[in-house]
């Protein structure tokens, strides 16, 4: 079988800031995201010590977080897991697919993966991508318009500084993602990672061609990390910001806006 040109099978490859974007001719694309995570668990060398169903939720939560927020409906997911499948890799997998059930994710044949058993392991390493698909008019990355407002929703977080848990009322739920993804009012949205509230802020703005001011009197930390997107900026109207304020729980400052 030789080989040809991506656009003459029928679909393209692009990036689209961390995500891989599969267009197909028929309207559809597959949205791609990945995420790593090492040093975390319940091994002797891991410098984080958590369960190793924490390690799964979390590991799971950025590249699941990227999916959706693109506009994408997640469908499968995979994990390359550093770790032996017993017990460590089956707890870490538990945990992945209990996270993503809340997505909609919970068919056998929506996930796959790999374990170590050649070798012992003394520190915990994860690798996960999760896939989904849109419809490239529901693609919201690059969206957004001059005179938007960029909101902070969550507070950024990352350890070993603090201790991450899905009962912080201070972290962005799946749930509260998936609210803002669903308004019409929200445009572009994107979960913040280790570069911090300022960097995200800054690529927003850059894929819709614009460029952002940030205040100067924000209430959150513009460049401490946001760990396992424990917070999520995104573009929307003024008019809009009271009322998508009253849709969370979760804290919800304006980091700037575009221009």
């Amino acid at each position: 079988m030789g080989w040809m040109p991506l656009g003459q099978k029928g679909f393209s490859l692009r990036k689209v800031r961390d995500l891989t974007v599969m267009d197909f001719q028929d309207s559809i694309s597959l949205v791609i995201a990945c995420d790593s995570l090492g040093g975390i668990g319940n091994k002797p060398w891991d410098q984080v010590q958590v369960p190793p169903e924490t390690v799964g939720i979390f590991g799971v939560r950025v590249p699941l977080f990227e999916v959706i927020a693109s506009g994408g409906v997640p469908i499968h997911v995979s994990d390359c897991l550093a770790v032996e499948m017993e017990d460590t890799g089956r707890r870490i997998i538990e945990g992945i697919r209990s996270y993503c059930a809340e997505a909609g994710v919970i068919e056998e044949n929506q996930f796959n993966g790999s374990t170590e058993e050649n070798v012992l392991t003394l520190q915990t390493g994860i690798g996960i991508m999760v896939t989904g698909w849109v419809e490239q008019g529901g693609f919201f990355p690059g969206c957004s318009e001059a005179g938007d407002v960029i909101l902070c929703a969550g507070i950024p977080k990352s350890g070993p500084q603090f201790q991450i848990s899905l009962e912080d009322p201070e972290l962005l739920s799946l749930q509260e993602l998936i609210r803002l993804r669903k308004d019409q009012g929200v445009g572009d949205l994107l979960p913040v990672g280790s570069k911090g509230v300022k960097y995200e802020a800054e690529q927003l703005a850059e894929s819709a061609g614009l460029s952002v001011q940030l205040k100067e009197d924000v209430a959150v930390d513009l460049h401490r990390s946001g760990g396992p997107a424990t917070c999520a900026v995104f573009s929307c109207k003024p008019g809009d910001m009271d009322r998508l304020a009253n849709k969370l729980t979760t804290p919800l400052h304006q980091v700037g806006y575009l221009f």
